[in-house]
């Protein structure tokens, strides 16, 4: 039973020592993602620091997807942080303006992006949450039950809930930019990942 003890002890302070070690190593470098403007400049945007594990390790950043403005001009651009758990699947959105500047876009953990077609506004859709950005960062938002889907006219956002199944769905529509509710209409079913359906 002491020697159980002892054992049990003895592997207690080689997991503490080892979690320390693992801490007091250096970090990794940020992952860097270069993008191009439509003017041909390219752009380094460099995903957040990493920051310590609770357990042992680093939180990381890693590249997950960019959208481009319509004339090319603006692109955003998604970082997700490595996370062990889908609940804290954390996204952080940048925007690379014309002049090559990178400018964090508050309240950007999104999973959905979607420029205007004029290019002055980019849409954000979260777990329920529809932001509207400008190009100088500044954000409106509305809460809404889900967002499966997200399409946008020169006058409207669209937003289609999220579906499990092949029934139709309503969706709602919002007057750009202020995010006014502006009506709904029914799809015959969900739409499809990049599909154009906002009217």
């Amino acid at each position: 039973m002491q020697i159980t003890h002892v054992f049990h002890m003895f592997i207690g302070v080689l997991a503490l020592a080892t979690s320390a070690q693992a801490q007091d190593s250096s970090p990794p470098a940020p992952q860097t993602y270069t993008v191009t403007l439509g003017s041909g400049q390219n752009v380094m945007v460099t995903a957040p620091a990493a920051t310590p594990h609770p357990d042992s390790g680093w939180i990381t950043w890693q590249f997950e997807r960019k959208a481009a403005s319509p004339d090319g001009r603006f692109v955003a651009v998604i970082f997700l942080k490595d996370a062990v758990f889908a609940k804290d699947n954390v996204t952080v959105v940048y925007l690379v303006k014309p002049g090559g500047q990178i400018l964090p876009l508050p309240d950007s953990d999104v999973n959905i992006l979607n420029w205007t077609p004029d290019g002055q506004y980019l849409l954000g859709g979260g777990v329920n949450t529809l932001r509207l950005w400008n190009t100088n960062g500044k954000v409106r938002t509305r809460v809404l039950d889900s967002i499966g889907a997200l399409d946008t006219t020169g006058n409207f956002a669209c937003v289609s809930p999220l579906s499990f199944d092949e029934a139709a769905v309503t969706v709602q529509r919002f007057s750009l930019p202020q995010l006014r509710p502006a009506g709904t209409f029914v799809l015959p079913a969900a739409p499809a990942e990049d599909e154009r359906f906002c009217r």
